[in-house]
């Protein structure tokens, strides 16, 4: 079943209407599905303007009181059924498109087909565990935040001196800290940096915080360091963009936290060197 799941998060439409018509065309078009990455911006905008205007429309025949064939989210998109759900549909769009002024090829009307199904898909996973689709949408908060947050360093960062740009050079959205929702306070943003994360970034960040209007919001405060771990792309980082001591502190963590009786350690003291550098009250 994991396994399953994993198929259908990983696939995209057009990969899955090739599962579905096995002719050579559809076998030799998929060479041809990287090219779509290039096209100009205004083609792209278009595609996207006519692909909403067709997921309505799928999502209005799916739906539709007097149909009964509509997609089994507890199986795969291989299955028989589900396989008749999408020929039904496609014959039904090209009916309603017939004398209408958009134009689609079987293939995109199949990919929009599958791309329905992968809701669907999403929706019955979601209702099976609840749970994870809370934790799901709390790390999709979290990342935006994060590409905020970098965003707004960035700008800022091009304000000063060129040794400090040069620090800044190489850094990503996720060495930023999560900026998560205080529990205690309503509308209170609680800053966890990265444990993971170099000193001298940490510095910097600090500095470029105390000189932005975001950094010096009232509503944001720091909290103990985040339990996030780094990416592999993040470990091959320079020194002073990624903390190589890391490891080692996360071994000594764990013990340490095995010694306080399930009682989470109280979060590092070295922050309380940067109070300096922060308008507001800093841990």
């Amino acid at each position: 079943m994991e396994e399953e799941e994993k198929e259908e998060e990983s696939m995209s439409p057009n990969p899955a209407v090739d599962s579905i018509d096995s002719t050579p065309s559809s076998i030799s078009s998929r060479s041809l599905v990287p090219l779509t990455l290039t096209r100009p911006r205004g083609l792209k905008n278009s595609r996207r303007k006519r692909d909403l205007f067709l997921s309505k429309l799928v999502h209005s025949i799916h739906n539709h009181v007097s149909n009964n064939k509509r997609f089994n989210g507890s199986e795969s998109i291989k299955s028989s059924w589900n396989i008749t759900v999408v020929k039904f549909l496609v014959e039904k769009l090209k009916l309603e498109l017939a004398k209408s002024s958009h134009h689609y090829t079987d293939k995109e009307l199949k990919g929009a087909c599958v791309a329905y199904f992968l809701t669907k898909r999403r929706e019955y996973r979601n209702a099976m565990n609840p749970f994870r689709s809370l934790k799901e949408r709390e790390e999709k908060k979290l990342r935006s935040r994060r590409y905020r947050l970098f965003a707004n360093r960035s700008a800022i960062v091009r304000l000063f001196p060129p040794e400090k740009q040069r620090l800044w050079e190489g850094v990503t959205e996720e060495l930023m800290s999560d900026e998560e929702d205080s529990l205690h306070e309503p509308g209170v943003w609680v800053a966890r940096s990265p444990r993971f994360r170099g000193k001298e970034l940490s510095e910097l960040c600090y500095y470029i915080d105390a000189n932005s209007k975001h950094g010096t919001k009232t509503n944001r405060m720091y909290g103990p360091p985040s339990d996030r771990l780094p990416s592999a792309d993040v470990q091959v980082l320079p020194p002073h963009l990624y903390n190589q001591d890391f490891p080692l502190e996360l071994v000594a963590q764990a013990q340490d936290f095995s010694l306080v009786s399930g009682q989470q350690k109280a979060f590092c003291p070295d922050l309380n060197s940067y109070i300096k550098v922060k308008v507001e009250k800093d841990d």
